[in-house]
This record gives structure tokens, sequence and C-alpha cells, in this order.
């Protein structure tokens, strides 16, 4: 995800402020909050569409939803995700994490 127009990256080159303008959370806007914390209803839409892809990461927020089986497509920021969890996730043998990512970034592409 280095080719992106991210906050974390365009504040550096352009000024301004690190922090996410698509959701109201006050989080860095950063690849780790849009592949997981980014509450925006573009990005959950996504996230829903891709589920298959994020079962297992999100299978813990289940306990909080109303339905044990429902889907929620994001992570709380109480959360806390490893390197290593990210890792597993981009490594995924899917064209679909390829798909996922490509359609991510032009959510975010401001250029």
């Amino acid at each position: 995800m280095r080719a992106h127009h991210l906050k974390v990256e365009s504040c550096k080159w352009h000024g301004g402020s690190s922090i996410c303008d698509k959701c109201e959370c006050g989080e860095v806007q950063d690849e780790k909050h849009v592949l997981f914390f980014c509450k925006c209803a573009e990005v959950c839409e996504l996230r829903m569409r891709y589920r298959d892809l994020f079962e297992g990461m999100f299978k813990t927020l289940r306990a909080f939803a109303p339905s044990s089986s429902e889907f929620i497509p994001f992570l709380a920021c109480h959360h806390s995700i490893t390197d290593f969890e990210i890792n597993a996730f981009l490594n995924q043998d899917s064209y679909r994490l390829l798909k996922f990512v490509s359609d991510l970034v032009s959510i975010f592409d401001t250029g």
C-alpha cells in the first residue's frame, strides 16, 4: 500500500493533519487504520463485501454483536492488532485480497 494518498503520508508532503477525515475517530489515517479500524460507511461496506477475508480476525467482536453470527465490519479502537496479524492478513493466498486493497486505496485516493 505504499503508493497511496493516506493522510499519514500526504501531510508530510502537503502539510495539514494526519487524522482520518473519513470517520470521526480522531485516529491517524494510516494503513492499519484503513484496513481494520476506519468506520467510514464506504470502507465498512467494502469490508462487508470482502468479509471472507476478515472472518478469522473479527471473530472476537461477535461476542458483542446482537447475533453471535453477525459480522461487525471494523475493529474498535480499544482492540489491538499485532504486526504478525497484519502480515498474516496481507499474505492471504486470495485474489480477492488484491481486489479489496485496490478498492480500499481508491476510496482514499484524493489525487
